[in-house]
C-alpha cells in the first residue's frame, strides 16, 4: 500500500532543515513524498547572513490547487515545519483542515519551528498563530524545549519541568502524540520512524 506524505517546510540551499532533511529520508523508508518548500533560502537563518524567497499564502494557495485539480491531493501524513508569515499558517492550517475532512485518519506531525536556545527566529506575532490555530490541529507535536516554553509559558529547568510542560501540551489537546501508528508502508513498520516520545 502507497502512503503518501505532504511536506511543507523550508529549503536552503547549504545545510540541511525542514525539506531538504526530511524527504530522503522518507522516501528511503519507501514513503512518497509531496514537498512544498515554505521558504528558499541560501541557509537557515542561525548564520549572520541569509538570502532568498519566502512563498506566499497566494503562492501556496496555487501550488495546492494544482494538486487538486489533478486528484492527488489524498494524504496519510501532512508534516509542516518553518514559516514566516501569518496569512501563510492560516492558509496551512486550511489545507490541513480539508485534508483531514477528506481522511479523517490522516496524521498531521507538526514541528512549531520558532526558535531555539532562548531566542526567537521568526516574528514574535506567530506565537499566538501556532498557539491557537496550528497546534490545536497537531497529532504529533515536535518543538524543542525553547518552543515547547513559549506555547505553555512555562520555563523548564529540571526534569520534572519537563514532565509538567509535556502534561501540559498533552492536556491541551488529549489526540497530542497519541494517535494509533499508521501501518504503511507495510514492510517498514512504523517503529522504525515514528518520533520520540510518541505514545502507540
Amino acid at each position: 500500500m502507497e502512503c503518501r506524505v505532504l511536506s511543507i517546510q523550508s529549503h536552503v540551499v547549504r545545510g540541511y532543515v525542514g525539506n531538504k532533511s526530511a524527504t530522503f529520508p522518507l522516501q528511503v523508508l519507501g514513503f512518497e513524498v509531496d514537498s512544498i518548500n515554505s521558504v528558499q533560502f541560501s541557509n537557515h537563518t542561525g548564520y549572520a547572513h541569509w538570502k532568498g524567497q519566502v512563498l506566499t499564502a497566494d503562492e501556496l494557495n496555487v501550488l495546492y490547487e494544482g494538486i487538486k485539480l489533478n486528484k492527488v491531493n489524498r494524504y496519510d501524513y501532512i508534516l509542516t515545519g518553518y514559516s514566516r508569515d501569518t496569512s501563510f499558517l492560516m492558509t496551512v492550517v486550511d489545507i490541513i483542515q480539508e485534508l483531514k475532512k477528506a481522511n479523517p485518519s490522516l496524521v498531521y506531525v507538526c514541528d512549531p519551528v520558532m526558535g531555539d536556545q532562548g531566542a526567537m527566529y521568526v516574528p514574535e506575532y506567530l506565537l499566538p498563530v501556532y498557539r491557537d490555530n496550528v497546534v490545536p490541529l497537531a497529532d504529533i507535536l515536535t518543538p524543542n524545549q525553547f518552543e515547547a516554553e513559549l506555547l505553555t509559558g512555562r520555563k523548564i529547568t529540571t526534569e520534572e519541568d519537563a514532565v509538567e510542560v509535556m502534561d501540559l501540551l498533552q492536556k491541551w489537546d488529549q489526540r497530542l502524540s497519541s494517535s494509533p501508528a499508521q501501518t504503511c508502508p507495510p514492510d517498514v513498520g512504523t517503529s522504525s520512524w515514528w518520533p520520540s516520545g510518541a505514545k502507540r
